[in-house]
């Protein structure tokens, strides 16, 4: 399908919930926020919250959950990368299964997969296998070009349950200044309260 095709193919404004952690201390916090927006189109129309381990394992298992609460409206999920938390990484394919939306991963530039591998390594000698599995579980990294009010930027994403093409007309969609989509960049300014 062409990109106009399926920009008419696509509701006018797409139910979408984004979702980013709250800001947290590297060292000493045990636990911090992941929220969750609501958007239809760019217009927010609900939050939810819940909170998860920094550097723990349960931020799939939560955001499953948080997802379950809104599952009738929402079309797609979209999260801020595909880590919570520091190094509480999702498994993209169980949230897929799980809730029966497509599910896109942000990321405002490419990724070191050598660098994060390593710092994995450090960080956890034991379990870095299992996290760095999750990274590589989240598929190919595609680039898109979104309309922002400083012209057109570049984007990078993860996406699972969706092509490519659709992936591109849905963020031009849900972005408005920024190249971030409005839920996952609203999300993070809430979780900035915390």
């Amino acid at each position: 399908m062409l990109a106009g095709e399926l920009n008419k193919h696509m509701k006018g404004n797409p139910i979408v919930m984004g979702f980013d952690d709250a800001t947290h201390q590297r060292y000493g916090a045990s636990t911090t926020q992941i929220i969750g927006v609501v958007c239809q189109g760019t217009r927010m129309v609900d939050t939810v919250r819940s909170e998860i381990d920094v550097d723990g394992n349960n931020s799939t298992d939560v955001l499953i959950a948080l997802a379950r609460l809104k599952e009738k409206h929402v079309q797609y999920i979209i999260t801020d990368t595909i880590t919570f938390g520091g190094f509480n990484i999702m498994d993209m394919k169980r949230v897929f299964q799980e809730v029966k939306k497509p599910i896109i991963a942000v990321v405002d530039r490419e990724i070191d997969l050598d660098s994060v591998k390593n710092a994995l390594m450090k960080k956890f000698p034991d379990t870095f296998k299992e996290k760095y599995k999750l990274i590589l579980n989240a598929g190919n990294l595609y680039q898109a070009a979104v309309k922002t009010a400083g012209g057109i930027a570049t984007l990078y994403f993860h996406a699972i349950g969706v092509n490519t093409d659709e992936v591109e007309v849905l963020l031009n969609k849900t972005c408005i200044d920024s190249k971030q989509p409005e839920c996952t960049r609203l999300a993070h300014l809430i979780g900035r309260l915390f």
